[in-house]
């Protein structure tokens, strides 16, 4: 039986939350379905929530035809919720959804079930709202826009690293593979995407944007910046990430080349106050983004060389 055909039976939507209300995700999910030739299941995995009235009000809503709903009592972080998800799917194509998106199209489904096949991994990419919800969180917003809302041109020049798992439709046994489950971190994508290029795994970028309602404040946002970068430096430590997998990372193997990671981390001491205070403001600037992500990965290198 040839792969192709395999992945033409059916569909399993899979779809990790914590603490948050699924309602439009869901209620706009099964309105799609209805349209769909395929076989296919929701299935729902609550990361042991704290909120019980959201955790109650999901578990209402996973009562629809062919939807799945399990709790956890403990929190095992998303990418083992992920695992959990795929190794209990009845099908070979996993669609992954984060539970603060939504899909963009009315036929996004439809668009999906269209290109079973073509690749083991197959992306639509991601939008964002169109006016800013919350000048708290324009950082987010305004990463999210300007380097995840890439067009599908944009993405094709660098198939692996653009992916974002917030939606994501893979075949299953490529993500039991390739899906980091022994980690329990933030900022595994890099790392994910990673396991599928050295698996030579074909990958398929489409325009089937969902759309991320789930931005963090700017403060909660640099914060999980540097819960990101930790894991890469621990990862590269570990030798399961090459210290010039990411852009970032190449940029600072020239700054180390060079000599001069002292001096930039020096200044970089003396404005970092002021930098913060224009990531955390209502206009905040991607070039003083970069920096600060290039200078704290500084640090923590310096810092992982000298232990």
């Amino acid at each position: 039986m040839s792969l192709k055909h395999i992945k033409t039976i059916a569909l399993s939507i899979l779809i990790p939350v914590y603490n948050v209300a699924l309602n439009d995700l869901i209620k706009r999910l099964i309105t799609q379905t209805e349209k769909l030739q395929i076989a296919f299941e929701i299935r729902i995995a609550d990361d042991a929530s704290t909120d019980a009235e959201i955790q109650k009000a999901n578990a209402l809503l996973a009562e629809q035809n062919q939807c799945f709903y399990t709790v956890f009592h403990e929190n095992r972080g998303r990418t083992a919720t992920r695992n959990f998800l795929a190794e209990n799917a009845l099908y070979d194509n996993l669609l992954f959804l984060d539970a603060d998106v939504l899909p963009t199209k009315p036929d996004f489904l439809q668009i999906f079930e269209q290109n079973l096949g073509r690749a083991q991994v197959i992306f639509g990419g991601i939008t964002y709202p169109k006016i800013l919800p919350n000048p708290e969180r324009a950082l987010h917003y305004t990463y999210g826009k300007s380097r995840e809302g890439r067009s599908v041109a944009k993405r094709k020049k660098k198939p692996y690293l653009s992916l974002v798992s917030q939606h994501l439709l893979i075949d299953k046994s490529v993500f039991l593979k390739c899906n980091p489950a022994e980690e329990n971190a933030y900022g595994l994508d890099p790392y994910f995407a990673h396991r599928l290029d050295q698996q030579q795994v074909s990958v398929l970028h489409i325009n089937n944007p969902t759309t991320h309602f789930g931005l963090e404040t700017s403060a909660s946002y640099v914060l999980k910046t540097h819960q990101a970068l930790q894991t890469l430096v621990r990862l590269e430590h570990e030798k399961k990430m090459p210290k010039n997998y990411r852009p970032l990372q190449r940029v600072a193997q020239q700054i180390v080349k060079r000599n001069l990671q002292h001096k930039i981390l020096r200044l970089f001491r003396n404005y970092e106050h002021h930098i913060l205070k224009n990531l955390c403001g209502n206009n905040p600037s991607l070039r003083l983004f970069d920096l600060y992500r290039l200078c704290y990965y500084l640090k923590l290198t310096l810092e992982d060389d000298s232990n």
